[in-house]
């Protein structure tokens, strides 16, 4: 079973009152379009605490899946939540939510099923919902409208994050491999202090950039992230004002790094998705770096991440021990 896609609430409130208005917001919550999956809304007082995305699984797994959902709404004090299951079996994915909502133990609001685009409350007892299902399309929900007003975007799918995550395509990978032997050769003759100087001079100057890095630039970015300290001064100079500036050069910088240097593009694209409360794009980032080289830290990093279902709010905590340590191994006092 694949690890929970966690993404906070976004900071603009969406009222959300019946059945369609949940299915309609989920694919924004999320940033895709779920498949094959089951979606949990936790909330609190009305207010959403945590959208998690797991893949469906089969009937036999859920109570495994429903302990996972009470350890997740005890973590954060969710005194409801909506259960939602997509899947082309009907049967499974219904049997699957109605085990789900027997045994998890913060009160069901809504459970939803979703399938060959109808839905069915599993919820509804006052025989309102036809046996046929509804149909529906979340793009035309005025919801839908709303959540793109406030800047909330989304994908077709989970395909499309894994796509972006996957760097340059064949046909460009030896041409850039190539490249990157010449810079990096550049970068060796420079000490750790300056290349962890160089490194923040360069992220400060493509988030300055509305483009983002250029290839060069993303090639230098790539090679000076393969030391990982150097690696961990871009980490410290995120912030949650300036997040979506950072996720914009590492993810033009994972564009461009081959795959001898994508680690450590990906561990901060990563990093940065998690401070943006993008943990689907968080989570693939982790999936391609334990396919490249399973002991890779910081992909353990963000799957305890994920695991634990931290909130950004954490990074505020963790920001500032990060960038004192960084800045006294680097020799960058106090690196913003």
């Amino acid at each position: 079973m694949r690890r929970p896609d966690p993404r906070p609430a976004a900071p603009t409130r969406l009222r959300v009152r019946r059945p369609a208005d949940f299915l309609a917001l989920i694919p924004y919550l999320l940033g895709f379009h779920p498949e094959e999956s089951v979606v949990v809304i936790f909330s609190a007082r009305g207010r959403v605490l945590l959208t998690a995305r797991m893949d469906l699984p089969p009937p036999c797994l859920a109570d495994s899946l429903a302990e996972q959902l009470v350890g997740l709404g005890a973590q954060h004090d969710a005194d409801e939540l909506v259960l939602a299951g997509y899947g082309k079996e009907d049967a499974d994915a219904r049997l699957v939510l109605e085990r789900l909502a027997r045994q998890v133990t913060v009160p069901v609001r809504e459970s939803l099923l979703v399938s060959g685009g109808r839905w069915w409350s599993l919820t509804c007892s006052s025989g309102c919902c036809p046996a046929e299902g509804t149909p529906y399309d979340p793009g035309s929900h005025p919801l839908a409208a709303e959540a793109v007003y406030a800047g909330m975007s989304v994908q077709p799918g989970r395909g499309q994050l894994q796509r972006q995550v996957g760097g340059p395509g064949q046909a460009e990978e030896a041409r850039l491999a190539d490249r990157a032997v010449v810079v990096a050769t550049q970068v060796e003759a420079l000490g750790r202090e300056e290349r962890a100087a160089l490194m923040a001079e360069t992220v400060q100057h493509c988030c300055a950039d509305a483009q983002g890095p250029d290839e060069d630039e993303g090639l230098l970015l790539a090679v000076l992230a393969a030391d990982l300290v150097v690696r961990d001064v871009a980490w410290s100079m995120v912030t949650r004002d300036e997040v979506e500036d950072h996720l914009r050069v590492w993810a033009r910088t994972v564009a461009t790094a081959p795959a001898s240097l994508a680690l450590g593009p990906l561990g901060l694209l990563g990093v940065t998705a998690w401070i943006a409360g993008q943990g689907a794009l968080q989570n693939c980032c982790a999936e391609r770096m334990q396919q490249l080289d399973p002991q890779y830290t910081l992909a353990a990093v963000l799957d305890d991440i994920s695991d634990r279902a931290l909130p950004p709010r954490y990074w505020d905590e963790l920001a500032e021990s990060l960038r004192q340590e960084v800045g006294a191994v680097a020799g960058l006092p106090g690196v913003q």
